[in-house]
């Protein structure tokens, strides 16, 4: 992943479903995770990419994802080496109860999608976490 308009790079690793049927979370702060339930980035259809916006002490891979602005452009590097380019068509904060919906949705019209997902709003230790999803969502170029 290469996000040039809020300097932010790092590497994608696979992830499936945890155990609360949720999309499972990278294994470390500066990963991104590619669930495998959705097709590649760039083919055609859904892809759903998630990362952590902080650590315990450092900030996590998507931690700027929420100043992305529609039309910035990204890229995408495959394992094989393809690069597959990006843009941002829709930057959201949205409730927990929301984000399900957001994230699974793939836009009328665009035939190859890709949803991006980190925390937002702020950290709400009674509730046990962030109660708030940063959901981006971009198109092939």
């Amino acid at each position: 992943l290469n996000f040039p308009t809020i300097s932010t790079q790092g590497f994608i690793q696979k992830v499936g479903v945890d155990q609360n049927h949720q999309v499972a979370v990278p294994t470390n702060i500066h990963l991104a995770g590619w669930f495998v339930d959705t097709v590649t980035p760039g083919d055609p259809g859904l892809t759903i990419i998630d990362g952590h916006l902080d650590g315990y002490r450092l900030p996590g891979i998507f931690a700027k994802l929420g100043q992305l602005k529609p039309g910035d452009p990204f890229t995408v590097t495959l394992a094989n080496g393809a690069v597959r380019q990006f843009h941002v068509l829709t930057v959201q904060s949205l409730p927990l109860a929301q984000v399900a919906a957001a994230l699974f949705s793939q836009t009328p019209g665009i035939t190859n999608q890709l949803n991006l997902i980190t925390c937002g709003g702020q950290f709400d230790q009674s509730a046990g976490g962030y109660q708030q999803r940063v959901v981006v969502t971009a198109q092939l170029r």
